[in-house]
């Protein structure tokens, strides 16, 4: 009997030591995934503070440096900081040629504050579609991939859909052919967004549009015809110019070191002659800009949109016109971020006890 027992208790036993075992196994886990929770809650909360500080530094110098040929004007690390001045005094007074050191405004990535990175893009440096012809925008739709054969009907259906009457042109759409797929009717006037566009008929199901938000990326919605050479993504200059892919890369590349400031010198990057008129040429950025912000390990962004009004009796010097939180594009990460040419994005250290 005294066998039997002693056999019950050491099983009894290895079966206590195995659920102890099992149960801090599960605890250690537990608390380990706690910790990565809490751990990445913090860097989150941090990297929030990041953007949030890169984005006030970033506004406090639109609206106090101004720009020129080459992008944002920024302080010198020797230079006093400006306070005060009113960009629409700055963008008069000053020359527009480049000084070296501005913060290009073709979305290319910076490193912000802390953790953060910035890209800032001039809008007038992408095609509006509000605005733009119509061989402009079928040019777009077909270096973006869409079969030619739709980029007619695309085109009739988006006129249609913003322009104020109730007439459609041949392959487009109006208030009927909307009904009849339950859909909601063209709101016959400008778009506010560029993703307005995917409530147009037919357009939500070209995928390759929407495809990493490139379709959102390439376009604006401000009143804007030809866009700026200076700032313009390749895609964009190839639609709106009607240049070849090899053309257009090496006016971006060029750029680079030289920005553009006449025809003479386009037809020099590219080799050929470029088809715009000295008038219609646009080197100078424009004052409706998009801000995008991430930071360090982050997988999404957030894109501001901010006007800065010329009117001097708009009583605010800037406004948000609006925002988006996206998925992280890969376009920001495959290149790496560049420093900026001023103190304001430098680490803040502590106070010397």
């Amino acid at each position: 009997i005294m066998n039997h027992q002693n056999g019950f208790v050491l099983v009894a036993t290895l079966w206590i030591l195995a659920t102890l075992t099992v149960a801090a196994s599960f605890f250690a886990l537990w608390t380990q995934k706690s910790i990565n929770i809490v751990q990445d809650m913090q860097a989150d909360t941090q990297g929030e503070i990041d953007m949030y500080s890169t984005q006030t530094t970033i506004t406090y110098l639109l609206i106090t440096q101004g720009f020129n040929v080459g992008g944002l004007k920024v302080p010198k690390k020797d230079d006093g900081i400006e306070t005060g001045e009113i960009i629409v005094d700055k963008i008069s007074s000053d020359s527009i040629l480049p000084v070296g050191g501005e913060i290009r405004l073709d979305d290319r990535p910076y490193v912000g504050y802390g953790k953060a990175f910035f890209a800032l893009q001039d809008k007038r440096g992408l095609i509006g579609i509000n605005f733009a012809s119509k061989s402009v925008i079928s040019r777009l739709l077909g270096v973006l991939g869409v079969e030619y054969e739709l980029h007619r009907p695309l085109v009739a259906k988006l006129q249609d859909y913003i322009d104020p009457d109730d007439l459609h042109r041949i392959n487009g759409a109006e208030e009927s052919h909307y009904k009849r797929r339950n859909l909601p009717p063209p709101i016959n006037k400008y778009l506010t967004t560029s993703m307005e566009c995917k409530n147009i008929l037919d357009w939500s199901e070209q995928k390759i549009l929407w495809e990493n938000n490139v379709f959102g990326q390439l376009t604006n919605t401000i009143f804007a015809t030809y866009p700026n050479f200076n700032t313009a993504p390749a895609l964009v200059l190839q639609a709106a110019y009607n240049l070849t892919a090899e053309h257009a890369q090496r006016i971006v590349n060029t750029r680079k070191i030289q920005p553009v400031i006449s025809v003479n010198q386009l037809n020099q990057m590219t080799g050929t002659l470029v088809d715009v008129e000295p008038e219609e040429l646009m080197i100078f950025p424009s004052t409706n800009l998009r801000l995008t912000i991430w930071y360090e390990g982050s997988k999404r962004m957030r894109q501001v949109h901010i006007d800065l009004p010329l009117a001097l009796n708009n009583k605010k010097p800037w406004q948000i016109d609006y925002y988006l939180d996206i998925p992280l594009l890969p376009i920001y990460t495959e290149i790496p971020p560049i420093h900026a040419q001023t103190t304001f994005f430098d680490p803040t250290l502590p106070a010397k006890m």
